[in-house]
């Protein structure tokens, strides 16, 4: 009888040890989703960018872009809806050009954020190099300058410099080729399967087949990744960035032109340019709380690819009730009321696009529009039969705003009055897109370190340890600095000086292009073209030929 109480009293025990082990888990399991839930909240973005990532919720709209012929590939996506509203090809691998620059610039937000690198660090860049002094003499010349980490950030995101991204690679990781290592494995970690690097840069491998690659839907997750650091979005909406290098102050305008005509609503990213990637952007806006990103690969000219750019952002924030952009502030109810009745699926967004012909040239593409509103005054008289409220009705207004218009205590009006009635008036404005001239010139400027008469070193020091070892005088530095950069090669863009301005600057000739319109376009002559580059009568421009434009001042 002991035994079997015994027994039982053991299987009790062995249920209420195996009730109590569950409700232990239970309770653990509750505590573990709950953090999990408000790491989640917290981090909204990285959840959001992941889950797009995975599995992508599209709504086309057609007609939204007009001229899917001049593209080779890209998307168009809408954040807030988390929506994919226009795509074309976007799961093939491209050439991605400069657009590569964007994965230098989120490895360097990650060292900053982990605390590897400071944005006040000192970089001294080192430069030696020969300097012809006769027929068969070459000197030795050293020049340093010395950059701040956030500086050239500046000048990899906003000027788009080459061998500023080789700086920030040996700064952040020691080497290039352990920072490009880096660079492959991020994009692993994101899920980039069609990604591949080669270099910092962007700039053409030696065999065409290690180019830089990506397919517009990487870009769009490389995208998402860089807009969760405020810091980069604050660089790349710089319009025009100016960096210290030791001796003077340089001013780069930003390559991607909607930034600097659409300032407070065009906030980044990234434009590339390559003879094989053609004019690339990663363009996001951000309008009315409603934020976009656009990608474009492969277009023919920089014009064209700004302006079907913001024709589709445009489109797609007029046809969702926001407005254009540059317009006025856009009325944020009406746009929730109306994608509240798209969701339900009472209203189907219907986009509005101008239309171009395939013949087209670069000069139409180079204006876009916006819609300006304005009120004017019309006279009115009034007529036999006529009263107040009938006028009002008549012109859709208000009969109290005639009364204030009007100075009217009375709603009486009598045959032959003389009314002002003021009505808004809704026009496009041609807009002039701003594009860098010298885009294409500096995207294929080779780094220092591809020179066979040049070494380049970087090394980091402090502020004064800078200043005790610097034995030169300023201005004997800046002067060699100026002729060393200026005996390597013309193809380098030199360090501007101070009070100094160059006089003339270089043009890539794409197909189509004319030296009238090419003399539009940077506001000079024919003649003076023709003089700079010694063109004879019959002279002909050819694809990708390089030619002298004559500045101004």
């Amino acid at each position: 009888m002991k035994k079997v109480l015994l027994h039982k009293v053991e299987n009790n025990e062995t249920k209420i040890s195996n009730c109590y082990a569950r409700g232990l888990f239970l309770v653990c399991f509750a505590i573990c989703a709950f953090v999990f839930n408000n790491q989640s909240k917290a981090n909204g973005n990285d959840t959001l960018s992941r889950y797009v990532m995975a599995s992508p919720i599209f709504d086309t709209i057609p007609g939204i872009v007009a001229d899917e012929d001049e593209v080779r590939a890209g998307l168009l996506y809408d954040i807030k809806r988390n929506k994919i509203v226009w795509q074309k090809d976007m799961d093939y691998a491209y050439p991605i050009a400069s657009l590569t620059k964007m994965m230098v610039g989120l490895l360097a937000m990650e060292d900053l954020a982990a605390g590897n690198v400071c944005l006040d660090d000192h970089i001294i860049v080192t430069r030696t190099f020969k300097k012809k002094i006769s027929r068969r003499r070459f000197a030795c010349v050293m020049s340093k300058e010395e950059y701040s980490f956030e500086d050239l950030l500046k000048m990899a995101m906003v000027a788009s410099h080459n061998e500023s991204t080789m700086w920030i690679a040996k700064h952040c990781s020691g080497s290039v080729d352990a920072f490009v290592e880096r660079m492959n494995q991020k994009a692993a970690e994101l899920g980039m399967k069609k990604t591949a690097y080669s270099n910092t840069s962007g700039l053409p491998a030696i065999i065409n087949e290690l180019d830089n690659s990506a397919s517009a839907r990487d870009m769009l997750t490389l995208a998402l990744e860089v807009l969760k650091y405020p810091k980069m979005t604050e660089i790349t909406s710089i319009p025009y960035a100016t960096v210290s290098n030791g001796k003077g102050h340089d001013t780069y305008r930003n390559h991607n032109g909607l930034v600097i005509n659409y300032n407070n609503e065009v906030d980044g990213i990234k434009t590339g340019y390559t003879k094989a990637a053609r004019f690339c952007l990663v363009a996001t806006s951000n309008r009315g709380d409603h934020r976009m990103i656009s990608i474009v690969f492969g277009v023919r000219s920089p014009w064209v690819r700004n302006s079907i750019v913001a024709s589709m952002l445009n489109s797609y924030y007029d046809a969702i009730k926001i407005g254009r952009l540059g317009d006025a502030t856009p009325d944020l109810a009406l746009s929730r009321l109306y994608l509240d009745s798209v969701n339900r699926g009472l209203a189907v967004i219907h986009p509005q696009v101008e239309q171009r012909h395939k013949d087209t040239s670069d000069e139409s593409y180079a204006y876009t529009y916006k819609i300006v509103t304005q009120k004017i005054k019309k006279p009115y008289t009034v007529r036999k039969g006529d009263n107040l409220g009938r006028i009002a009705d008549r012109n859709n207004v208000a009969m109290a705003d005639l009364k204030h218009w009007n100075n009217l205590k009375s709603s009486v009006v009598h045959p032959g009055q003389h009314l002002n009635i003021y009505a808004t008036v809704s026009h496009r404005v041609p807009v002039k897109l701003v594009v860098d001239p010298d885009e294409t010139y500096a995207d294929m400027e080779k780094p220092f370190e591809n020179s066979p008469e040049c070494n380049t070193e970087v090394t980091v020091e402090s502020v004064s340890a800078v200043a005790d070892s610097s034995s030169l005088n300023q201005d004997t530095q800046i002067n060699k600095a100026v002729q060393a950069k200026a005996i390597i090669s013309p193809k380098v863009k030199k360090v501007v000086v101070q009070n100094a301005k160059p006089t003339f600057i270089y043009h890539l000739v794409q197909p189509g292009d004319t030296l009238w319109n090419i003399a539009q376009r940077y506001q000079a002559t024919v003649d003076q073209i023709k003089k700079v580059n010694k063109m004879g009568r019959g002279t002909f421009l050819k694809s990708g030929q390089r030619i002298k434009i004559p500045v101004k001042g």
